[in-house]
């Protein structure tokens, strides 16, 4: 697939799906965002177009103390070992922290929704997961191995102690995809263009 036809299936997407976004179209980049269920409540999401591929970038707004980032960047490195699917990313210059997605378009003669939706969804669902960690550890509360085991004790998918996964994937294409986590009932957040921090 082509650039322009990656970005037009997304697009369709999200209007189908009833997501407001704003589109630069000089910078190929999808501005959104979406309520979280964690501490964290709120994060932006870009999505970043290329000639045969795309990124997803969910990013918190809140990040680490840039003078104190150990307990944050152990956090996070517990969290990303064995991810089938993403990583989080922390910028040590500013303290920003973000889930990424990479998908390749390049041998698909079409992009299937179930690929556009576990590129948003799943990262919404890795942030919503870890953000109360996320939101401790800036804030200098917690630290990471007690972070970490909270959100590890959160229910796994398919074992049908959690219900709701939101509707978005089922835990078979969860499972698929190689994560160990459900997916929260999230909302779309109608996409306010005044919020551009």
């Amino acid at each position: 697939m082509e650039q322009e036809q990656i970005v037009d299936a997304v697009r369709d997407w999200l209007e189908t799906n009833d997501w407001q976004y704003e589109y630069n179209v000089e910078r190929h980049v999808i501005k959104t965002s979406i309520k979280l269920k964690c501490k964290i409540k709120k994060a932006r999401i870009y999505i970043d177009f290329m000639d045969d591929y795309y990124l997803v970038y969910l990013v918190s707004p809140i990040g680490g103390d840039v003078d104190d980032l150990g307990e944050l960047l152990k956090y996070l490195t517990m969290v990303n070992y064995g991810l089938a699917n993403g990583n989080f990313e922390l910028d040590m210059a500013d303290g920003e922290v973000r889930y990424k997605i990479y998908v390749s378009c390049r041998d698909l003669a079409e992009l299937p929704e179930a690929i556009i939706a576990s590129s948003i969804y799943v990262g919404c669902a890795m942030m919503d997961r870890y953000g109360n960690g996320i939101a401790a550890l800036a804030l200098g509360f917690s630290d990471a191995a007690t972070e970490i085991q909270k959100a590890e004790k959160q229910t796994d998918v398919g074992s049908g102690d959690s219900g709701d996964s939101g509707g978005y994937l089922d835990d078979d294409e969860l499972a698929a995809l190689g994560f160990h986590i459900d997916l929260p009932g999230l909302d779309p957040l109608r996409f306010d263009s005044s919020d551009n921090g």
